[in-house]
């Protein structure tokens, strides 16, 4: 009975630890997606009309995971034959696979890839204990050494692809430690005289427990931390969007105004240059054209969606009394504007943050487009404090656990459109330039 039972929890804790393996190959694909390298987010699906297919991919993982963990542990209790497990764990996988892309490469890659790291920890937790021959049992305790084998081997290859994906993980390498104490816990209570197998089969359950809900707690908070800072990116595009309408309604007031008494401007105009009076003329149209003017519009390139975000950014710069010089060259149209704006309204923050704590309080932007070549310098004062780790800067901001996702966002978009991002401090200034390189919209 107490192999049974360490049976079914190895076979779900390991269903859970191939779910994992899942997410790092098959991250950003999905069912029936002819482009599976590009992840398409749920707030622009909702912008394009598209479908919610997440009840019905729900479904179909669902389905395959609970299929392959009744058949798995129903053929393992039924056969003990080693051939059997091996073509019940390929095809389970494989169809598992299957579920998040229809890429027969990547399915053949993935299935092939976690079935290779569960048999080589089996051996490695099993062999050097038992001497195995097929169809044999053996203590369902050296099981439980093969899971948390095979989730240290996870932990380390989310490190690995991460990094080659240069998407930098914000999860810990410390969390290794967890299953690594798991098996040093279990090693040493099955070599204590005084310990039952009672006990130990009590332990390792319980060790399996605490490891799943660390590490199933631990992405629920990593992905709260990101919605979170998602939706305050929303918040922010919104305040964006309203801060322009206030400013392109204050222009349209102005402009009705002036239309209105253009017929009295006229005339003195005409009374001036009658009696030849230039600069008289000069002052006048000058006079026309500061009262039409929005010194709320500090930005005016065209493009609604990158104006709206720069303006209410530069109107918070002005409130915090910053000394802003801006120059923008874009044209209205611009592909993969909210990117941009993830950019802009990431690296202003910190810019108008760091500002706002010197004396002088300086801010300059300039940003243009030219060839397809989009090139961002924000230069701003800072008091000379700065926070480094592994060779990045990192936010001096006081609540600093949603503010770091939003410089990884920003070296993420970075990377996405193969460009440069060069931070240079400089004494009392301190200066970002990015270069990206946009690819033109065939949609």
């Amino acid at each position: 009975m107490t192999d049974f039972i360490i049976c079914v929890s190895t076979n779900l804790f390991r269903i859970y630890i191939i779910s994992r393996f899942m997410h790092i190959f098959l991250q950003g694909q999905k069912f029936g997606n002819e482009f599976p390298n590009i992840e398409i987010s749920a707030r622009r699906r909702r912008a394009w009309g598209c479908k919610n297919e997440k009840g019905s991919n729900r479904m179909r993982h669902v389905l395959a995971y609970g299929g392959f963990f009744v058949v798995n542990t129903a053929a393992y209790l039924a056969f003990h034959t080693m051939w059997v497990n091996v073509a019940c764990n390929l095809l389970g996988i494989g169809l598992i696979a299957l579920t998040y892309t229809k890429a027969l490469k990547m399915i053949l890659f993935v299935t092939a890839s976690v079935y290779i790291i569960n048999m080589g920890c089996s051996m490695a937790a099993i062999l050097p204990f038992v001497d195995y021959k097929d169809g044999m049992g053996f203590d369902q305790i050296y099981e439980v050494l093969d899971v948390f084998l095979v989730l240290v081997c996870e932990q380390i290859t989310e490190k690995i692809v991460d990094a080659r994906r240069k998407t930098e993980n914000i999860q810990n390498i410390s969390l290794i430690l967890l299953p690594l104490c798991s098996i040093g816990m279990i090693c040493a209570i099955a070599y204590t005289e005084s310990c039952t197998r009672t006990g130990i089969v009590i332990v390792s359950i319980g060790l399996i427990v605490v490891n799943f809900f660390t590490f199933y707690l631990y992405n629920i908070l990593s992905e709260t931390l990101f919605h979170q800072y998602e939706n305050g990116t929303l918040r922010q595009e919104i305040k964006g969007y309203a801060n322009q309408l206030d400013v392109m309604l204050q222009g349209e007031e102005k402009v009705k105004a002036l239309r209105h008494d253009m017929k009295h401007h006229m005339n003195e105009l005409k009374i001036l240059a009658a009696r030849g009076e230039n600069r008289a003329i000069e002052e006048y149209i000058d006079d026309m054209q500061e009262f039409i003017t929005n010194p709320n519009e500090i930005v005016a390139s065209g493009n609604i969606e990158i104006d709206s975000v720069m303006n209410y950014m530069l109107y918070r710069a002005k409130e915090e009394q910053c000394n802003v010089n801006v120059k923008v060259q874009l044209p209205k149209t611009v592909n993969n504007s909210f990117d941009i704006n993830v950019i802009l309204g990431n690296l202003l923050e910190n810019s108008i943050e760091a500002a706002k704590q010197t004396e002088e309080k300086r801010l300059d932007i300039e940003i243009e487009l030219h060839q397809g070549f989009l090139r961002i310098q924000i230069e701003n004062s800072y008091d000379g404090k700065l926070e480094k780790y592994q060779g990045k800067f990192l936010t001096t901001k006081r609540v600093k656990e949603s503010h770091g996702i939003g410089l990884e966002n920003v070296r993420k978009i970075v990377h996405k459109y193969n460009g440069m991002m060069e931070v240079c401090p400089d004494g009392d200034l301190f200066r970002v330039i990015l270069l990206l390189y946009l690819t033109e919209d065939k949609n």
